[in-house]
């Protein structure tokens, strides 16, 4: 099934391949052709990968060296470390004994620290040292610290640790889809009452908990981790329906544009959508007809944009005219698939901590083009999971699950009107590129999460329209741009609420890196 899958996307990605080279091969930009046949082929090159046993003998498991460092630097918090029983129970108690901390005791304590362990956990013998270090470094987090979690691992049936479990910094809806965090949490004495009855505390905010990226755990596998929750039926709100104003820049390409026109007319089951359209000076005749048709629409608008393309300048005029209290930004070469697409992403928009939501975009093969955007992976920004079969559940099953990341495409990106407007809308100085990235990196700094609703689905012919950023000239506006970026951002446009240090930056991403970018915490 693996093989036939990945054959299946090497196909699609010279699918692309070909078609991208025709149109730069009738233009005549054969230098153009070289610099992108060339970056495909890498793409292509396998990608080689270390196994997860030698990756943990060389970045887990310690050494005399180690061990030496960490009984010289004792941690101070003591903790309550609770078993349930079960298959497996002397198995955990046996790595509980090997622990290189001292601090804690069996059975719940009502002042100390908690550790909740499931029947067959092993623990790394470091474990409760760097959950009681971690508690004991007020510094990242104050006296607000209520959760702490690290990575973890599994054991096959021979014993043999397999499968990486790299989670995300604090990301609660993910681990609310998953119904848990991680087989190792330290959770402070205020949080007594919400385990085990709520096993993910979702109303905590990020600055109250720590995630340790660290594989300090490893669980059995079971059957009964393979299954991932079903989530509950959504219900109607009785209330009528906001309005969304999908707003589309759209330039010739008369067929896209009508393509993705009818989808959301006759796929989209939402009752009250507007249509703000931005014209670029079109003159081909199919898609002048279309747009001229428009204007007997009482819930379409056409708005004229002359001169150069500016994305970012046409989307605001866009947000100026809407009437809508949420804003949809879309591009005119994609297509709906999911009808309830704009009843799941704008749901979450009711909610105060959200800033933005995007979709789940695929290529016209079928295989991922968007399920969020990470910073540094292949290069200043890049789609995780791409060119993966669009049914694919993702990196720890989130392809399945609405949760956090760093940005969404504005190729589809859903935001609040009056939420847009405090922004201060797209950066007309970012003309084509970053811009959706930084309204996303500007609703993050402002506290509001920016979510990936992957089961709204749309097919995207990406760049069809517009082209790529091949020509000499494009290149010098693109890197004007990152740089821009990098300017604004410094710092902050590495982070990511999504993307753990462990795994490589190489696209598509969600691969153990090796070396990982993130410091053990023992020395030696």
């Amino acid at each position: 099934m693996g093989i036939f899958r990945h054959l299946g996307t090497l196909t699609g990605i010279r699918r692309r391949t070909l078609s991208s080279a025709w149109s730069l091969l009738r233009s005549g930009d054969l230098s153009s052709i070289a610099r992108r046949s060339a970056r495909r082929l890498i793409a292509l090159r396998p990608t080689p990968r270390i196994t997860h046993a030698e990756w943990r003998r060389c970045h887990v498991d310690l050494t005399e060296a180690n061990r030496a460092w960490i009984l010289a630097h004792p941690a101070a918090t003591h903790l309550a470390v609770v078993v349930a029983t079960g298959d497996g129970t002397d198995e955990t108690v046996a790595s509980l004994e090997r622990q290189l901390h001292d601090g804690w005791s069996i059975g719940p304590h009502p002042d100390h620290w908690t550790v909740e362990l499931e029947a067959g956990i092993v623990l790394h013998e470091a474990a409760l040292w760097v959950l009681a270090t971690a508690i004991d470094d007020t510094g990242s987090n104050g006296p607000n610290l209520r959760l702490v979690y690290s990575d973890h691992d599994h054991l096959d049936k021979d014993r043999q640790p397999v499968d990486p479990a790299f989670l995300p910094d604090w990301n609660p809806e993910l681990f609310a889809g998953l119904g848990q965090i991680s087989p190792l949490v330290a959770r402070h004495p205020d949080l007594r009452d919400a385990f085990p009855r709520v096993p993910v505390p979702t109303d905590l905010h990020p600055s109250q908990v720590r995630h340790l990226p660290h594989i300090l755990a490893s669980r059995p596998i079971t059957d009964r981790r393979m299954a991932l929750p079903i989530s509950p039926p959504r219900t109607q709100n009785s209330a009528t329906p906001p309005r969304v104003s999908i707003l589309i820049p759209t330039r010739d390409q008369g067929q896209l544009l009508e393509t993705c026109l009818r989808s959301i007319r006759e796929r989209s089951t939402h009752p009250d959508v507007e249509l703000v359209i931005v014209n670029h000076e079109t003159t081909e005749p199919y898609a002048c007809r279309i747009l001229d048709a428009l204007t007997d629409d009482a819930a379409a608008t056409v708005l004229q944009h002359r001169g150069p393309f500016n994305f970012a300048a046409m989307m605001n005029r866009a947000a100026d005219e809407a009437s809508g209290e949420h804003l949809v930004l879309l591009n005119n070469d994609t297509e709906v698939l999911s009808p309830d697409w704009l009843e799941l992403m704008t749901a979450h928009l009711d909610r105060p901590d959200v800033g933005i939501v995007g979709a789940l975009l695929l290529f016209p093969d079928g295989t991922i083009q968007h399920a969020g955007v990470h910073p540094g992976l292949g290069g200043l920004m890049g789609h995780g999971h791409k060119h993966l079969s669009g049914d694919d559940p993702g990196h720890l099953g989130r392809l399945q699950i609405t949760h956090r990341v760093a940005a969404v495409t504005g190729a589809c990106m859903a935001i609040r009107a009056d939420q847009w407007c405090e922004l201060g809308g797209l950066d007309e100085g970012l003309t084509v590129a970053y811009n959706d990235i930084d309204l996303c990196l500007k609703a993050r700094s402002a506290g509001k999460a920016v979510l990936l609703e992957p089961k709204a689905v749309l097919r995207h012919h990406e760049s069809v329209s517009r082209g790529y950023d091949d020509d000499p000239a494009r290149r010098t506006r693109l890197q004007g741009e990152i740089n821009r970026m990098r300017d604004r951002w410094g710092d902050h446009l590495g982070e990511d609420p999504a993307y753990n240090p462990n795994l490589s930056l190489t696209e598509p991403g969600f691969i153990p890196a090796d070396p990982p970018r993130v410091s053990r915490p023992w020395g030696g």
